[in-house]
């Protein structure tokens, strides 16, 4: 068999990530295919040949991805979606479907709700299977029913959803997905180099790492939580960064998981570990408030951690309960203060727009972002995917603005939503005084400045003026 994975062309201009855990356009930020990259190589372990075509990345249009299927000639094309980009992404595989070959879809967002996949499936007819769980684990089996059976023979395969001659059908259950040690290292050699990708802190060579997946918290906002936490062991994380490094030129790297510190002492040993192997990476993570400890973010910087981003949400006691996340401003404070302690920059991640907000508790955000001071905050409107119960919260309520899911994202400059106090007016206004408030405060600009270091400074000056400039004018802002 053929296959041909492609990440879709960017849209309106912006790099999207299509990943498990973050599924919309982004900011500043461009990521290699890690899923794709996993599916081409389970392909290729298979007996399959595989092919890696990364629009988005490279900036390509539909054209290209067009062109490749006249080359290659696949029998099947994988594509991932982001949610609030569903509809241009799919159009790749009407162009398969027009050539001849298989076409199959995932998204989790969609894929986690069944009236939604429901809806996507019949709206488009063209697209023969969806995956309803990881594609990497799920592609094998799917790849060999389709050898073996052709279309029809999907129906043997497990955690699809297919479009058959008498309607909508859904296969087997996948059950539990298995370890993430048992998938391949990522296909890397499909890309042509990794010039592309990069983040806002972490320049090329760069590319993501998942060491886990999956989140067991049930914050009510999040569409990626409330999933077993699946582990890879650590020596297999500490080969893949080496090999990283050895064979692709990496320096920097995003690890990937949705709480890296989830185990304290599993990260104490992937610490060691890369300590041990003298990697020198420099990189970046994402994790929870109450899941570091003084010790471990030593630990951490020492084995090459620049930035970590902790979610604050709030600085609203009140809404910061209702998101039923379970972290305390006192356990951000304290991690925020051992962030600033060791040398490691604090990145926010804050949300304008959660039940219950109103002028008194953005006020009280702005008072408790100042107070911790991050190196900088993102401010992204609620944004109620409808596999949350976030979603469930605004829709009962009838405040919804809009159910046109190429208007849900996060970073947008205009909500989806208002709340009972606040419309959505109110709502831009007063997260243009966030972004006001945290910019141009003049100590922290001055605090952030090394005298002896151009470059940081010069980097520093455009990202600020950049940011500015596009709130003055009314745009998406990360």
């Amino acid at each position: 068999m053929r296959l041909l994975c492609v990440n879709p062309p960017r849209v309106a201009g912006f790099a999207v990530v299509r990943e498990e855990r973050f599924e919309h356009k982004d900011i500043g930020s461009v990521y290699p295919p890690l899923s794709l990259l996993y599916c081409a190589a389970v392909a290729e372990r298979e007996g399959h040949q595989a092919r890696l075509l990364d629009c988005n990345g490279r900036d390509l249009g539909a054209d290209a991805a067009a062109a490749e299927m006249d080359a290659f000639k696949p029998d099947a094309v994988l594509v991932r979606l982001g949610f609030d980009t569903q509809e241009p992404d799919l159009e790749l595989l009407r162009l398969a479907k027009a050539r001849g070959a298989a076409t199959f879809a995932r998204c989790k967002i969609v894929g986690d709700v069944p009236w939604l996949v429901e809806q996507v499936m019949q709206a488009h007819p063209f697209v023969d299977a969806f995956f309803l769980d990881e594609p990497e684990c799920l592609l094998a089996a799917a790849l060999k029913a389709l050898k073996e059976g052709g279309l029809a023979g999907l129906v043997q395969a497990p955690g699809l959803i297919l479009n058959t001659p008498a309607g909508l059908r859904r296969t087997a259950d996948a059950g539990t997905m298995p370890p993430p040690d048992e998938l391949p290292l990522p296909a890397y050699h499909l890309l042509p180099d990794l010039k592309p990708y990069h983040t806002g802190v972490m320049a090329a060579p760069f590319t993501v790492v998942q060491t886990s997946r999956g989140c067991p918290y049930t914050c009510s906002f999040c569409s990626f939580g409330k999933l077993p936490w699946r582990t890879r062991k650590v020596e297999e994380v500490i080969k893949e960064l080496v090999w990283l490094k050895t064979a692709f030129g990496v320096h920097r790297i995003l690890f990937f998981d949705d709480v890296l510190t989830l185990d304290p002492r599993r990260t104490e040993k992937m610490m060691q570990g890369m300590l041990d192997a003298k990697l020198d990476l420099e990189w970046v993570c994402c994790t929870r408030a109450n899941n570091v400890s003084l010790e471990l973010l030593r630990l951490m910087r020492r084995a090459g951690c620049r930035e970590i981003a902790f979610g604050i949400e709030s600085g609203s006691d009140a809404v910061l309960q209702d998101t039923t996340k379970g972290v305390s401003k006192d356990q951000i404070r304290q991690a925020a203060k051992w962030c600033h302690q060791v040398g490691i920059l604090f990145y926010g991640l804050a949300i304008i727009g959660l039940p219950g907000e109103d002028a008194r508790s953005v006020q009280d955000t702005i008072d408790f972002i100042n107070e911790i001071e991050p190196f900088y905050t993102q401010f992204g409107f609620c944004t109620p995917f409808p596999n949350t119960d976030t979603y469930d919260w605004f829709k009962s309520r009838g405040l919804l603005k809009t159910e046109d899911w190429s208007q849900y994202f996060p970073l947008a400059e205009r909500p989806v939503i208002r709340t009972v106090a606040l419309d959505e007016g109110a709502l831009v206004r007063l997260r243009k005084k966030l972004y006001w408030a945290v910019l141009l405060k003049p100590g922290k600009l001055l605090r952030a400045v090394k005298p002896l270091d151009w470059r940081h400074n010069w980097r520093g000056l455009k990202k600020v003026a950049g940011r500015v400039a596009l709130l003055a004018k009314g745009g998406p802002v990360r």
